[in-house]
């Protein structure tokens, strides 16, 4: 029979060997990508060129002028969290940093890389619009958004569909106590919008971007220069305009 010291070395010995092996198989594993995590992209062109979309500086497609198109990026968790896109708590979720840029494949024009945070089981939002003129080259502009759970309807990963969007109404006007208004967005499912205004006095309170038709609400501040005023709204390309008294 063994000493007591012989067995416990014994045991040390198989320990070791079992991590080793374990780490010998981690190795490969990870290379082949089963700790890879699929996120959902939703891309939005509204430039006049088709785009290439980039993400970490790796190609992930490319989207047509006017276009929305949807992606499943893989990437490797960094982290997880335990809040869900409504604020509430649930259970570990992985997530991924990633850095995405696009470029005009008609003048080569490249973007500036935008940091973003994706995580399982929510869409992340990627609007691509035009730039303005720096130097006489036109470079795409990229933000992103999180905003939408689940998959984004309509359009298959990786297929392309014509979107085009229209508003309930193209103006609004206001006295100069200011107040909130609220304007529909039409247009098909998968087709990705974002809402943006043009003065710091107008703005976007709820339903700043979307992947479907949707309601933007946005609010007037009073008006105090002593002068009327106007300002607009962008959305999904269309321009809803906002008029206020002095």
């Amino acid at each position: 029979m063994p000493s007591s010291a012989a067995s416990v070395l014994q045991r040390l010995r198989f320990s070791a060997c079992l991590l080793a092996a374990g780490l010998a198989l981690a190795v490969p594993l990870a290379a082949c990508g089963i700790f890879h995590s699929d996120f959902d992209i939703a891309v939005g062109n509204r430039t006049a060129n088709t785009v290439s979309v980039l993400a970490n500086g790796a190609k992930i497609g490319e989207v047509g002028s006017n276009l929305s198109t949807t992606f499943t990026l893989e990437e490797s968790p960094t982290g997880h969290t335990t809040i869900d896109s409504t604020g509430g708590p649930t259970s570990p979720i992985p997530v991924a940093q990633v850095t995405f840029s696009v470029q005009d494949m008609t003048t080569g024009a490249l973007s500036a890389g935008v940091s973003a945070t994706l995580v399982k089981g929510v869409t992340s939002y990627v609007d691509v619009a035009p730039c303005v003129l720096i130097a006489g080259e036109s470079p795409p502009c990229v933000s992103v958004s999180s905003t939408t759970t689940g998959s984004v309807p309509g359009a298959a990963t990786g297929s392309q569909q014509a979107c085009t969007f229209s508003l309930s109404a193209s103006d609004q006007s206001f006295g100069a106590i200011g107040g909130t208004g609220n304007v529909s967005v039409n247009t098909s499912s998968g087709c990705a919008w974002r809402a943006t205004s043009s003065a710091s006095w107008l703005t976007v309170v709820t339903g700043a971007s979307g992947t479907t038709t949707g309601v933007v609400v946005f609010q007037v501040a009073a008006n105090t220069t002593g002068q009327a005023r106007t300002a607009s709204l962008n959305i999904g390309g269309q321009t809803f305009t906002v008029n206020q008294s002095a």
